[in-house]
């Protein structure tokens, strides 16, 4: 049987670039009812790029280490589920403001939100009996770039957040997404 670590899927694709360990960081998962705040942004903010804060997050497939045999299914993939983490040692924050907390907070809710979609698709697959590595490795990697483009998008319309209500508009429709996959 050969071991695959199916984390590593989540850390190749990181939104921030950051070169440290983020093994090492201090993560704060994801949930509908958790808001950031600044003490939350614990790494010293990097000058060379041209922002106010930062946020890192990813989003993690759990279990950590997954074992898949010759025939790529994987062993125990009932309890695959994922988590939208926040990465207070590689988040940043360089001029605080109430404003500026919420465009933040709203990268995360992004994020928890794929997160939500991701396990959505992995329990029907459960439920089906599928065990096939790379099905699910598709769908998280389809959901992953969708996130991406959301997350490009958030930032596009809302001109980095400074358009107040187009950022308002955002945060009413994520907001509105994420409690009907909770439903």
């Amino acid at each position: 049987m050969q071991n695959l670590l199916l984390v590593t899927l989540c850390v190749t694709s990181l939104l921030a670039f950051s070169q440290n360990d983020l093994n090492t960081s201090t993560t704060i998962p994801w949930s509908n009812n958790l808001n950031l705040e600044w003490p939350n942004f614990k790494a010293k903010p990097n000058l060379n790029v041209v922002a106010f804060a930062q946020t890192t997050y990813k989003i993690e497939i759990f279990p950590n280490e997954v074992q898949v045999d010759e025939n790529n299914t994987i062993k125990n993939y009932q309890s695959l589920h994922v988590n939208a983490l926040f990465y207070s040692d590689e988040s940043w924050v360089y001029k605080e403001s109430d404003f500026l907390l919420k465009y933040e907070q709203l990268h995360f809710d992004i994020a928890g939100l794929f997160a939500l979609k991701i396990n959505e698709e992995f329990k029907t697959l459960i439920d089906q009996n599928e065990a096939n590595f790379d099905t699910y490795y598709t769908i998280y990697k389809r959901l992953w770039k969708d996130c991406l483009d959301t997350q490009k998008q958030y930032d596009s319309e809302t001109n980095h957040g400074q358009n107040i209500e187009e950022n308002q508009i955002w945060i009413d429709q994520i907001s509105k997404e994420i409690k009907s996959h909770l439903d």
